[in-house]
């Protein structure tokens, strides 16, 4: 007895070909993840200067030629790291507008900040990025441009509320948007709860600060 023939229909063969191409990018996910954190532990361990691309093609067990196919360059990598900074701290600063005042949000923000920095462990690699942003333009820029939408969602945020007649700012945006920047840094590079000090009590700190730079009227945003 003849047993039946059966033909893939344009339908599964397109299905198959999703298939195959979503297990690539799920592979390649995988591999540039692992050359990231490789690169991560060697700059952390000699510094960018010192770490080299033999270095990251050691820590994570891959040949030159096979790196060079993701990354051409340090530079890259940077680039790479820094861009997930930037969608990791637009997620973490998404609490800004969860609610409440905007000392409250600022607040939220920052300790959120804080305890993914002491959490994560990256504080001595955030180090050495800012460090090295300040003597190759390359690496400025990926950093200027990771950046880029902390900066923005905190210009909106602020500026709604002096709109708002919320907030009565001791300074002008344009002076306090670069020195909160800075102060943030500072958190996040010195991770302080790893020093010993307490979370609670650093929230009070930052409390203190953000209420008497920002100068809250006690306007509401439903007034």
């Amino acid at each position: 007895m003849q047993m039946p023939v059966f033909h893939s229909s344009a339908g599964e063969a397109a299905l198959l070909d999703t298939e195959a191409a979503t297990s690539r990018t799920e592979r390649r996910d995988q591999q540039v993840a692992r050359i990231l954190d490789a690169a991560k532990t060697c700059f952390v361990r000699s510094g960018f200067q010192g770490a080299s691309m033999q270095q990251i093609c050691s820590e994570v067990g891959m040949s030159p030629g096979a790196l060079y196919r993701y990354f051409p360059s340090k530079e890259a990598i940077i680039e790479a790291i820094t861009e997930a900074d930037r969608r990791r701290d637009a997620e973490i600063f998404s609490v800004l507008t969860l609610g409440g005042d905007v000392v409250d949000g600022f607040v939220a923000a920052a300790m959120a900040h804080i305890r993914y920095m002491h959490e994560s462990g990256n504080a001595p690699l955030f180090a050495e990025i800012r460090a090295e942003s300040m003597r190759n333009d390359a690496i400025d820029f990926a950093c200027k441009m990771s950046m880029k939408d902390v900066d923005d969602s905190f210009r909106s945020f602020l500026r709604g509320a002096v709109d708002r007649g919320e907030i009565d700012p001791c300074a002008d945006l344009d002076t306090i948007l670069p020195v909160m920047v800075a102060f943030g840094e500072g958190l996040a590079i010195n991770d302080l709860p790893a020093q010993g000090v307490d979370f609670e009590r650093l929230e009070v700190v930052i409390r203190a600060i953000a209420t008497a730079v920002l100068r809250p009227t006690g306007r509401s945003t439903a007034s």
